[in-house]
């Protein structure tokens, strides 16, 4: 690519100033490219004090929520405020490196007409305030969102929006409007089944007919079509006050949906099934009947919060805490008929004594795995049980406890491992004077504990507050932990990854190129976890097409694991000029990590000339050009401004060899430059760029 662009720019050289001005945007988007394809965005750190951050120029995000992309990546959305004056709602995707998509970065078209950009992108250019996103489940490489956005509305109108796995917004710019009746919304959930549809469901309160509270339902096709013609109701307009909806696709085109209802002052939780076609009722015999509706947990207990999931596709598990004389929490199953398996109020989790809060579980095929926090006197401590389609506990009658410390272990996430097993994340208060950190454990499909007693560290950037704990797998065995942090009085979104043996993610440091001899010598560090690993050394060439191509020209295998190795390679290109390398770690489970870049040249004896890249490009205040002559020669170099308008020239005699100038921009704009080397009939020409 550079050799092509160097040759179109000879050519324009030698025509008027118009003909290179009509090919400068075509040139400045090359360059743009090659620069966007240098990596120098985030990248998982092997120290929790340090952690990734994966969201720097925040001003204060809150309502974070996450959800992978199936690919060891996650979407993440946010709150804020950073624009000084509404809050407004943005997402970022980071791969399985924890490196951002650069695209997530692209301004939208209200950004660009103010002339901003910034690091995450909006999601909607609507310019009224947004809050409280909330995210679907996972879906292939993508995500959907439900927000809250008061442009049209000041009690709020409910939008949704699919974001691609390039960071594009599929369902138009502004997203897709779900709501425009004037009545608040509260309680609103979303999921999308295994065909890309997607379900919204939510609590409507119409202040015009006596307050009253009713539960809707919206279907909304892959490519951003709202399929029921009306939002179908759930439920009667004059039952009782309700909230905190979820919504579990049956698999077959329709929906469970789930909410808490007040009944004879109880907060009970009730559900109802809405088929493909948005026709309300259970196939047990009530179709068509929406006051006939499922009571899950009984009116003797109150409820204060539960979740729901899917199992096989074909039935639901449901786990509440509820309030008696102490808070404990039951749980159950309903199948596709609506049919209660596990009894008519459930089954109690455990006969632990104190308060057992915060349920969180996954389900497989056949089994569910449980985790609460148990609240005894001044200690919290996680607990985690496995339990079978019957309900019955597999793990002890009254669970395993992750940890056991002095202290408060709360706020618990809990994800698979990919073996049966869990990996449980939590914040950890262990200091009773310091603020509380982030710890995480994994259990494996016996219920043995297989990280350290007293758990992996997360995050210890001791004494900072945290907050905002979200938890997805990685796809591979381990899992990544992403958290809003506070430190030196910025607040920023930060990840740490911990591979499934308990590691954090092995890490390439230190590397460097060296010239010795004809050879070229590649040395690096990798720390933590590189046990079985396997390092490609590659190369590639300054001369290449439109993609930078990478060249895997040998491969070491790791050393027993240690804290830290040392690496290198040798190698002798068969090429000149300026060389790139880089190293790819894959471990055993096929996770890839790449190194930063190193950059040198390399000349080997060549009988041409050769101008290798300026260093550093970009630069402020001066850069160095080096070239090489196989024999002495009088050389001249043109310097040009972006209206090739010659800004510097020197003609100078040099010794055969390799040799360099040094160009400084003292006196210079920041911008696009080039310069133009000649010897004898040898030209060639490059660009750098001047910064601040």
């Amino acid at each position: 690519m550079y050799r092509d662009l160097a040759e179109q720019l000879n050519i324009l050289f030698n025509k008027n100033v118009s003909s290179f001005n009509i090919l400068l945007p075509a040139v400045l988007f090359v360059l743009l490219f090659i620069l966007c394809c240098t990596d120098t965005f985030a990248q998982w750190v092997n120290n929790p004090a340090v952690n990734t951050a994966l969201v720097n120029d925040a001003s204060d995000p809150i309502n974070i929520s996450c959800v992978r992309d199936l690919y060891g990546g996650a979407f993440i959305f946010w709150q804020d405020n950073k624009n000084g004056f509404q809050n407004e709602i943005y997402f970022v995707r980071i791969n399985n490196e924890g490196k951002l998509n650069q695209l997530t970065g692209l301004t939208s078209s209200v950004e660009k007409q103010s002339g901003s950009k910034s690091e995450g992108r909006k999601i909607t250019n609507l310019v009224g305030p947004e809050e409280n996103p909330v995210c679907s489940n996972d879906i292939n490489n993508s995500a959907v969102v439900l927000w809250v956005d008061y442009t049209y509305s000041k009690s709020g109108d409910l939008f949704s929006q699919h974001v691609l796995d390039n960071g594009n917004l599929d369902w138009s710019d502004q997203g897709l409007q779900l709501t425009n009746n004037g009545g608040e919304i509260s309680g609103y959930s979303v999921c999308s089944d295994n065909n890309g549809s997607s379900f919204v469901a939510y609590v409507s309160k119409n202040s015009e007919i006596n307050g009253s509270y009713e539960v809707k339902v919206q279907k909304i096709s892959p490519d951003g079509k709202i399929l029921f013609t009306q939002n179908t109701s759930a439920d009667y307009k004059y039952r009782d006050r309700k909230s905190m909806t979820k919504v579990v696709p049956d698999y077959e085109g329709g929906v469970y949906v789930f909410w808490i209802e007040t009944q004879n002052s109880k907060s009970v939780i009730v559900s109802q099934h809405v088929n493909e076609e948005g026709k309300v009722g259970w196939e047990s015999g009530n179709l068509g009947q929406p006051d006939k509706l499922l009571e899950i947990s009984g009116n003797t207990q109150n409820v204060i919060t539960y979740i729901a999931k899917s199992v096989y596709g074909k039935s639901v598990y449901i786990a509440w805490q509820s309030q008696k004389t102490s808070k404990d929490i039951y749980h159950q199953i309903i199948d596709n008929k609506g049919r209660l398996l596990w009894g008519r109020s459930g089954k109690h989790i455990t006969s632990l004594k104190g308060n057992q809060i915060n349920p969180q579980s996954i389900c497989t095929d056949s089994t569910i795995i449980l985790s609460w926090t148990n609240e005894q006197l001044n200690n919290s401590d996680i607990y985690i049980q496995k339990y079978n389609l019957i309900g019955k506990p597999l793990w002890g009658k009254t669970g395993i406890p992750m940890i056991k410390y002095p202290g408060e272990q709360f706020g618990q996430y809990i994800v698979s491992d990919g073996k049966d097993g869990a990996i449980v994340s939590w914040i950890d208060r262990r200091d009773e004077s310091a603020l509380a950190d982030i710890y995480a454990q994994r259990v494996d499909s016996t219920g043995k504990i297989v990280w350290d007693s007293l758990g992996v560290a997360v995050a210890i950037n001791h004494n900072t507050p945290k907050s905002y704990l979200s938890l997805i797998s990685d796809d591979a065995g381990g899992a990544v932990v992403i958290f809003k942090n506070n430190r030196s009085n910025k607040s920023k979104i930060y990840g740490q990854k911990i591979l499934g043996s308990g590691d954090y993610i092995s890490h390439i440091e230190s590397l460097n190129t060296t010239i010795i001899g004809d050879s070229i010598k590649i040395s690096w560090n990798a720390i933590g976890g590189q046990n079985h690993n396997k390092f490609n050394v590659e190369r590639a060439i300054q001369t290449q097409d439109d993609k930078v191509k990478w060249l895997i020209i040998g491969s070491v295998s790791s050393l027993n694991k240690n804290p830290s190795q040392y690496y290198e390679y040798f190698d002798v290109p068969s090429v000149t000029g300026t060389l790139f390398y880089r190293i790819t770690q894959t471990d055993a489970k096929g996770n890839v990590q790449n190194s930063d870049v190193s950059r040198i040249n390399y000349f080997g004896g060549s009988s041409d000339v050769i101008v290798t890249q300026n260093i550093p490009n970009p630069f402020i205040d001066s850069t160095v050009i080096s070239f090489y002559l196989p024999n002495p020669s009088m050389v001249e170099i043109e310097f040009f401004n972006d209206h090739v308008d010659k800004i510097s020239e020197l003609d100078k005699s040099f010794p055969a060899g390799e040799n360099s100038i040094t160009f400084y921009s003292k006196g210079l704009k920041t911008g696009i430059y080039f310069y133009r080397l000649k010897v004898d009939n040898f030209v060639d020409v490059k660009k750098m760029i001047i910064t601040n």
